[in-house]
Protein backbone atom coordinates (compact mmCIF):
# COMPACT_ATOMS: atom_id res chain seq x y z
CA UNK A 1 0.00 0.00 0.00
CA UNK A 2 0.53 3.70 -0.63
CA UNK A 3 0.71 5.91 2.67
CA UNK A 4 -1.87 8.92 2.25
CA UNK A 5 0.05 12.03 2.14
CA UNK A 6 -2.00 14.53 4.66
CA UNK A 7 -1.59 18.35 3.91
CA UNK A 8 -0.78 19.81 7.09
CA UNK A 9 -3.36 23.39 7.97
CA UNK A 10 -2.56 27.03 6.48
CA UNK A 11 -0.09 28.27 9.39
CA UNK A 12 -0.78 31.53 10.98
CA UNK A 13 1.06 34.62 9.13
CA UNK A 14 3.07 35.17 11.99
CA UNK A 15 4.84 32.10 11.45
CA UNK A 16 5.88 33.34 7.88
CA UNK A 17 8.82 35.78 7.49
CA UNK A 18 7.91 38.75 5.11
CA UNK A 19 10.20 37.30 2.85
CA UNK A 20 8.18 34.28 2.43
CA UNK A 21 5.15 36.58 2.16
CA UNK A 22 6.57 38.71 -0.80
CA UNK A 23 7.86 35.14 -2.69
CA UNK A 24 4.51 33.65 -2.28
CA UNK A 25 2.58 36.43 -4.26
CA UNK A 26 5.09 36.21 -6.81
CA UNK A 27 4.67 32.92 -6.98
CA UNK A 28 1.19 32.21 -7.02
CA UNK A 29 0.00 32.65 -10.20
CA UNK A 30 1.93 29.77 -11.27
CA UNK A 31 2.71 27.49 -8.51
CA UNK A 32 0.28 25.66 -5.82
CA UNK A 33 0.96 26.73 -2.01
CA UNK A 34 1.39 23.30 -0.36
CA UNK A 35 2.31 22.99 2.66
CA UNK A 36 4.33 19.96 4.04
CA UNK A 37 3.52 16.72 2.65
CA UNK A 38 5.16 13.42 4.26
CA UNK A 39 4.70 10.08 5.35
CA UNK A 40 5.49 7.66 7.67
CA UNK A 41 8.51 5.61 6.72
CA UNK A 42 6.93 1.94 7.57
CA UNK A 43 8.95 0.95 4.69
CA UNK A 44 7.65 -2.91 4.53
CA UNK A 45 4.44 -1.63 3.82
CA UNK A 46 5.10 0.46 1.00
CA UNK A 47 4.80 -0.62 -2.83
CA UNK A 48 6.88 0.70 -6.04
CA UNK A 49 7.64 -0.29 -9.50
CA UNK A 50 9.79 2.05 -11.95
CA UNK A 51 8.41 0.63 -15.03
CA UNK A 52 4.55 1.61 -14.46
CA UNK A 53 2.88 3.03 -17.36
CA UNK A 54 1.63 6.78 -17.64
CA UNK A 55 1.35 9.60 -19.83
CA UNK A 56 0.90 13.59 -19.26
CA UNK A 57 2.09 16.67 -18.91
CA UNK A 58 5.23 16.95 -17.02
CA UNK A 59 5.00 18.70 -13.39
CA UNK A 60 7.99 21.69 -14.86
CA UNK A 61 9.83 22.10 -17.45
CA UNK A 62 14.10 21.81 -17.14
CA UNK A 63 16.18 24.57 -18.36
CA UNK A 64 19.21 22.61 -19.32
CA UNK A 65 18.27 19.40 -19.19
CA UNK A 66 19.61 17.69 -15.94
CA UNK A 67 21.36 20.15 -14.39
CA UNK A 68 18.38 21.29 -12.14
CA UNK A 69 17.76 17.87 -11.48
CA UNK A 70 21.15 17.16 -10.37
CA UNK A 71 21.30 20.05 -8.12
CA UNK A 72 17.85 19.38 -6.60
CA UNK A 73 19.42 15.49 -5.52
CA UNK A 74 22.14 16.90 -3.73
CA UNK A 75 20.87 20.24 -2.32
CA UNK A 76 17.20 20.75 -2.30
CA UNK A 77 14.52 22.59 -3.79
CA UNK A 78 15.47 26.02 -2.13
CA UNK A 79 19.12 25.77 -2.92
CA UNK A 80 18.29 25.62 -6.57
CA UNK A 81 14.84 27.69 -7.15
CA UNK A 82 17.30 30.59 -8.70
CA UNK A 83 19.51 28.29 -10.64
CA UNK A 84 20.18 29.76 -13.82
CA UNK A 85 18.15 32.42 -13.72
CA UNK A 86 18.86 36.48 -14.19
CA UNK A 87 18.64 38.49 -11.07
CA UNK A 88 15.77 40.30 -11.81
CA UNK A 89 14.04 36.69 -12.20
CA UNK A 90 15.70 35.71 -9.00
CA UNK A 91 12.92 35.15 -5.87
CA UNK A 92 13.70 35.58 -2.46
CA UNK A 93 14.08 32.56 -0.04
CA UNK A 94 11.40 31.36 1.75
CA UNK A 95 12.51 29.61 4.91
CA UNK A 96 11.76 26.20 5.31
CA UNK A 97 11.43 23.62 7.38
CA UNK A 98 11.97 19.59 7.88
CA UNK A 99 11.92 17.05 10.52
CA UNK A 100 12.53 13.71 11.83
CA UNK A 101 10.87 11.38 14.02
CA UNK A 102 11.69 7.31 15.16
CA UNK A 103 9.96 4.98 17.25
CA UNK A 104 13.42 3.35 18.89
CA UNK A 105 10.98 0.06 19.90
CA UNK A 106 9.78 -0.39 16.33
CA UNK A 107 12.22 1.49 13.82
CA UNK A 108 9.05 2.81 12.60
CA UNK A 109 10.41 6.45 10.86
CA UNK A 110 8.66 9.74 9.92
CA UNK A 111 9.75 12.67 8.36
CA UNK A 112 8.68 16.11 7.22
CA UNK A 113 10.10 18.57 4.69
CA UNK A 114 8.55 22.10 3.17
CA UNK A 115 6.96 22.70 6.83
CA UNK A 116 6.55 26.59 7.53
CA UNK A 117 7.66 26.37 11.21
CA UNK A 118 10.19 24.06 13.34
CA UNK A 119 6.51 23.02 15.52
CA UNK A 120 4.73 22.34 12.16
CA UNK A 121 7.50 19.94 10.74
CA UNK A 122 7.97 18.26 14.23
CA UNK A 123 4.37 17.58 14.52
CA UNK A 124 4.01 16.01 11.02
CA UNK A 125 7.12 13.92 11.48
CA UNK A 126 5.65 12.73 14.84
CA UNK A 127 2.10 11.97 13.51
CA UNK A 128 3.83 10.51 10.40
CA UNK A 129 5.58 8.23 12.59
CA UNK A 130 2.69 7.13 14.50
CA UNK A 131 0.58 6.47 11.84
CA UNK A 132 1.31 2.80 11.96
CA UNK A 133 0.81 2.06 15.38
CA UNK A 134 4.26 3.44 17.26
CA UNK A 135 3.68 4.77 20.48
CA UNK A 136 7.02 6.23 21.77
CA UNK A 137 7.87 7.99 18.83
CA UNK A 138 10.30 11.15 19.14
CA UNK A 139 12.15 13.75 17.48
CA UNK A 140 15.13 13.36 16.53
CA UNK A 141 16.42 16.25 14.41
CA UNK A 142 15.13 19.36 12.62
CA UNK A 143 16.23 21.58 9.88
CA UNK A 144 15.81 24.96 8.92
CA UNK A 145 16.77 25.53 5.15
CA UNK A 146 19.01 22.53 5.56
CA UNK A 147 19.24 19.01 5.15
CA UNK A 148 18.90 15.89 7.75
CA UNK A 149 19.06 11.86 7.19
CA UNK A 150 18.03 9.12 9.59
CA UNK A 151 19.80 5.07 8.80
CA UNK A 152 18.64 2.34 10.59
CA UNK A 153 20.01 -1.07 10.74
CA UNK A 154 16.98 -3.27 10.88
CA UNK A 155 18.37 -6.64 12.40
CA UNK A 156 19.68 -5.18 15.70
CA UNK A 157 17.18 -2.22 16.22
CA UNK A 158 20.27 0.30 15.75
CA UNK A 159 19.87 3.71 13.73
CA UNK A 160 21.99 7.10 13.69
CA UNK A 161 21.12 10.41 12.57
CA UNK A 162 22.91 13.64 10.95
CA UNK A 163 23.05 17.28 12.22
CA UNK A 164 21.86 19.92 10.04
CA UNK A 165 24.08 20.48 6.68
CA UNK A 166 23.47 22.01 3.37
CA UNK A 167 24.05 18.78 1.47
CA UNK A 168 21.61 15.59 1.07
CA UNK A 169 24.73 13.41 0.57
CA UNK A 170 26.45 14.76 3.47
CA UNK A 171 23.38 14.38 5.74
CA UNK A 172 23.30 11.09 4.34
CA UNK A 173 26.64 9.94 5.01
CA UNK A 174 26.95 11.34 8.68
CA UNK A 175 23.69 9.42 9.89
CA UNK A 176 25.30 6.07 8.02
CA UNK A 177 28.59 6.88 9.86
CA UNK A 178 26.40 7.39 13.23
CA UNK A 179 24.40 4.09 12.80
CA UNK A 180 27.64 1.95 12.06
CA UNK A 181 29.26 3.60 15.01
CA UNK A 182 26.58 1.68 17.35
CA UNK A 183 27.78 -1.59 15.50
CA UNK A 184 24.71 -1.74 13.11
CA UNK A 185 26.32 -3.89 10.22
CA UNK A 186 23.72 -3.36 7.58
CA UNK A 187 23.20 0.20 7.84
CA UNK A 188 20.88 2.03 5.33
CA UNK A 189 19.35 5.55 4.63
CA UNK A 190 15.84 5.27 5.05
CA UNK A 191 15.24 9.32 4.20
CA UNK A 192 17.26 12.21 4.27
CA UNK A 193 14.64 15.07 3.67
CA UNK A 194 16.23 18.91 3.14
CA UNK A 195 13.67 21.33 4.50
CA UNK A 196 13.12 23.26 1.04
CA UNK A 197 11.82 20.27 -0.55
CA UNK A 198 9.06 20.33 -2.64
CA UNK A 199 6.27 19.69 -0.12
CA UNK A 200 3.54 18.61 -3.05
CA UNK A 201 5.62 15.04 -3.38
CA UNK A 202 8.46 13.07 -1.74
CA UNK A 203 12.52 13.94 -0.61
CA UNK A 204 14.40 12.35 -3.10
CA UNK A 205 17.20 9.86 -1.36
CA UNK A 206 20.97 10.02 -2.05
CA UNK A 207 22.41 6.87 -4.06
CA UNK A 208 23.32 4.13 -2.05
CA UNK A 209 26.82 3.70 -0.72
CA UNK A 210 28.28 0.59 0.14
CA UNK A 211 26.44 -1.64 -1.96
CA UNK A 212 27.20 -3.17 -5.17
CA UNK A 213 24.90 -3.91 -7.90
CA UNK A 214 24.95 -6.02 -10.76
CA UNK A 215 26.03 -5.62 -14.52
CA UNK A 216 24.46 -2.29 -16.16
CA UNK A 217 24.31 -1.69 -19.61
CA UNK A 218 26.49 1.46 -20.46
CA UNK A 219 23.63 3.12 -22.39
CA UNK A 220 21.28 2.68 -19.48
CA UNK A 221 23.38 4.82 -17.02
CA UNK A 222 22.00 8.01 -16.48
CA UNK A 223 19.33 9.96 -15.31
CA UNK A 224 15.49 8.71 -16.83
CA UNK A 225 12.07 10.71 -16.72
CA UNK A 226 8.50 8.59 -16.85
CA UNK A 227 5.50 11.33 -17.56
CA UNK A 228 2.98 10.52 -14.65
CA UNK A 229 -0.09 12.35 -13.95
CA UNK A 230 0.34 15.54 -13.42
CA UNK A 231 3.91 14.81 -13.21
CA UNK A 232 7.05 12.52 -13.53
CA UNK A 233 8.91 10.16 -11.90
CA UNK A 234 13.07 10.42 -12.02
CA UNK A 235 15.16 7.24 -12.29
CA UNK A 236 19.01 7.47 -11.48
CA UNK A 237 20.75 4.44 -12.53
CA UNK A 238 24.92 4.34 -12.17
CA UNK A 239 27.51 2.24 -13.91
CA UNK A 240 27.98 0.12 -10.36
CA UNK A 241 24.25 -1.11 -10.66
CA UNK A 242 22.49 1.33 -8.04
CA UNK A 243 19.76 3.68 -8.23
CA UNK A 244 17.57 5.74 -6.58
CA UNK A 245 14.26 6.67 -7.84
CA UNK A 246 11.64 9.69 -6.24
CA UNK A 247 8.31 10.87 -7.58
CA UNK A 248 7.73 14.46 -8.59
CA UNK A 249 4.12 13.63 -9.11
CA UNK A 250 1.07 14.07 -6.40
CA UNK A 251 0.92 10.53 -5.91
CA UNK A 252 1.93 9.81 -2.63
CA UNK A 253 4.60 7.58 -4.29
CA UNK A 254 7.60 7.11 -1.83
CA UNK A 255 11.24 7.52 -2.75
CA UNK A 256 13.46 4.39 -2.35
CA UNK A 257 17.33 2.93 -3.40
CA UNK A 258 18.69 0.16 -4.15
CA UNK A 259 20.38 -1.94 -6.53
CA UNK A 260 19.76 -3.57 -10.03
CA UNK A 261 21.51 -5.39 -13.55
CA UNK A 262 20.37 -4.43 -16.62
CA UNK A 263 21.12 -5.71 -19.99
CA UNK A 264 20.02 -8.07 -22.68
CA UNK A 265 16.67 -6.84 -22.51
CA UNK A 266 16.45 -7.71 -19.20
CA UNK A 267 16.59 -6.32 -16.30
CA UNK A 268 16.44 -7.11 -11.81
CA UNK A 269 15.28 -4.65 -9.26
CA UNK A 270 16.70 -4.71 -5.66
CA UNK A 271 15.59 -2.04 -3.29
CA UNK A 272 16.92 -2.01 -0.11
CA UNK A 273 15.17 0.96 1.70
CA UNK A 274 11.73 -0.63 1.65
CA UNK A 275 10.83 -4.19 0.53
CA UNK A 276 10.32 -4.15 -3.33
CA UNK A 277 11.87 -6.44 -6.10
CA UNK A 278 11.35 -6.05 -9.25
CA UNK A 279 11.72 -8.00 -12.97
CA UNK A 280 11.14 -7.70 -16.36
CA UNK A 281 11.83 -6.35 -19.86
CA UNK A 282 13.12 -3.54 -21.57
CA UNK A 283 13.76 -2.97 -25.64
CA UNK A 284 16.25 0.61 -26.28
CA UNK A 285 14.25 2.96 -28.19
CA UNK A 286 16.76 5.08 -29.15
CA UNK A 287 20.11 5.92 -27.20
CA UNK A 288 17.56 8.30 -25.34
CA UNK A 289 14.50 6.16 -24.59
CA UNK A 290 13.52 3.07 -23.26
CA UNK A 291 10.41 0.85 -22.76
CA UNK A 292 10.42 -1.41 -20.24
CA UNK A 293 7.69 -3.41 -18.63
CA UNK A 294 7.63 -4.79 -14.94
CA UNK A 295 5.20 -5.92 -12.57
CA UNK A 296 2.44 -3.32 -12.91
CA UNK A 297 2.75 -2.51 -16.43
CA UNK A 298 4.70 -0.75 -19.25
CA UNK A 299 6.33 2.94 -19.64
CA UNK A 300 9.01 4.98 -21.34
CA UNK A 301 11.54 6.17 -19.69
CA UNK A 302 13.21 9.16 -21.38
CA UNK A 303 16.94 10.67 -20.80
CA UNK A 304 17.16 13.77 -18.67
CA UNK A 305 20.67 13.85 -17.99
CA UNK A 306 23.98 11.64 -17.94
Amino acid sequence: MLFDCPHSPESDMSEISIKAVIWKQRRMANLLNVRSCAWALELSLCTFVPALAGTSARAQDVPVPGMEDSCIENLGYVACENMGKPPSAQHLVVIHFAALAISPSTLTAGAAHGANSQSEAEQTALQNCRRNGATDCKILQWAQNSCVSLAVNYPTKQYGFSGTTNNRNAAAEEALAQCRATGGKSCVVITAPCAGDDGRWSAPLPLPTGVQGGKVDPVLVGTWELEVNPGRWIWRITASGTYEFHSEAMDNTPSNAGTLTFGGGRYTLHAITMTWDDAGVYTMQSSDAFLATGKLGTGTWRRIAR
